[in-house]
């Protein structure tokens, strides 16, 4: 039994993390729900909608200080249509702002998530490199201590990769923290991954290649709605708020009284009475500057937005464009440095010397790190290009890295 328990201990992992499931639990972030129950409460009138009546008093007088002769009255004081109306549209308008406003925050919480993948998977592919680095220099070490007492030997080389060799274990010490770094803020996005092993290969997401048909796809499509449309509903609730205050006018009233003292002179008791408010003077000018101010800082901040988005569209897709060379150039280096060939070749100019092989096996695993990064930077620039787009939020959504762009299981 007790040897169970130490194999549970020393396994707590089950099953693996997966990255569909990673970027749609961005939908139960705690920002996105808060949104949620906001809409949930709009969803019905009842939570904003006005009463018919606005004030309801009960008066009573005593007319000329007499106690028999008291006053009754009933005054009502009835809602303004009009603020009734711009109410209604106003919370509407609201309503579509906090939808508008979800989807941005769901975007910026899905980025992240992005982020964090890419940062892994380049992470491993580097602990590889380096890991091969290392390798290979401590092969180097070997070689050259085996030539200790041939004309092969350099002291001055041996002690250069001695300390090349401490520079590649820290290098590899480096990344290890890095992928553990990575793993941490998995677990912070995705409290179900504590348990659960990360795996996810260079295989898992689209190929480099498929990167462009994806871009010049999206560049087909409007774009969507997002930061502009936001900014723009913004635009529209501050509009709607300055209705709201012209609105806000007392319409006047109604009033029915009751004077009992005058059944004592034969006369009816009751009488109505009624005033109608003239809007020649409006008491909310302070407001309704206030409101102005605010839709005319917010059509400034959407005719901002909407040169950002055209811009940063363009931008990033030029920017992949130039890194997708890049690193075509730097594969077309890559295939063509044959190693094979080229250290026969270089082991008969150097005296069958061992040593010119393996350090064109070394300047190969630089090439290779090169093109690692120039990987990362195009999936950062792809993520960059996407969130300018305002795809990453669009319904369904969808897993971007996905080599088939698969939906995203709905949370």
């Amino acid at each position: 039994m007790r040897m169970c328990l130490l194999l549970l201990l020393a396994f707590p992992v089950q099953g693996q993390v997966s990255m569909d499931d990673f970027l749609s639990a961005a939908q139960q972030e705690p920002t996105v729900q808060a949104f949620n129950s906001q809409q949930n409460f709009l969803s019905t009138k009842k939570s904003y909608r006005l009463a018919p009546i606005q004030k309801l008093e009960f008066r009573s007088e005593s007319n000329q200080l007499d106690r028999t002769r008291q006053d009754y009255a009933l005054r009502i004081n009835p809602v303004n249509p009009w603020e009734m109306n711009r109410t209604n549209r106003y919370f509407k308008t609201y309503q579509e702002l906090l939808q508008l406003d979800r989807d941005r925050v769901l975007k910026e919480s899905l980025l992240v998530r992005y982020n964090v993948i890419i940062g892994w998977m380049y992470y491993q592919e580097i602990r590889g490199l380096k890991a091969e680095d290392k390798r290979i220099t401590e092969k180097l070490l070997a070689i050259l201590e085996g030539q200790r007492f041939s004309g092969f030997f350099d002291a001055e080389d041996y002690v250069e990769l001695k300390l090349d060799q401490v520079d590649k274990t820290i290098e590899l010490e480096e990344t290890l923290f890095e992928i553990e770094n990575q793993r941490r803020r998995v677990e912070a996005l995705y409290e179900s991954a504590r348990l659960k092993a990360i795996h996810w290969p260079q295989e898992a997401i689209l190929a480099v290649d498929q990167v462009m048909a994806v871009v010049d796809s999206l560049m087909m499509q409007p774009v969507q709605a997002g930061e502009v449309a936001y900014r723009q509903k913004q635009l529209d609730l501050a509009t709607t708020e300055w209705q709201l205050e012209k609105a806000n006018v007392n319409v006047g009233f109604l009033q029915t009284e009751y004077q009992p003292w005058r059944e004592e002179q034969g006369r009816r008791p009751w009488s109505i009475g009624f005033g109608v408010t003239l809007p020649v003077f409006n008491p909310n000018k302070g407001d309704m500057a206030k409101r102005k101010l605010e839709a005319l800082e917010a059509e400034g901040e959407r005719d901002l937005a909407q040169n950002e988005q055209q811009a940063g569209r363009e931008i990033s897709r030029e920017k992949l464009k130039s890194l997708i060379q890049r690193y075509r150039e730097v594969l077309t280096m890559t295939e063509e440095l044959n190693v094979g060939a080229l250290a026969t070749t270089l082991q008969q100019i150097n005296d069958s010397n061992p040593m010119a092989a393996v350090r064109v096996q070394n300047n190969l695993i630089k090439l290779k790190t090169m093109a690692a990064r120039l990987k990362q930077e195009i999936y950062l620039s792809y993520l960059e290009f996407l969130n300018y787009s305002e795809a990453l939020q669009q319904q369904p959504l969808v897993n971007y890295l996905s080599p088939t762009l698969t939906n995203l299981p709905v949370k």
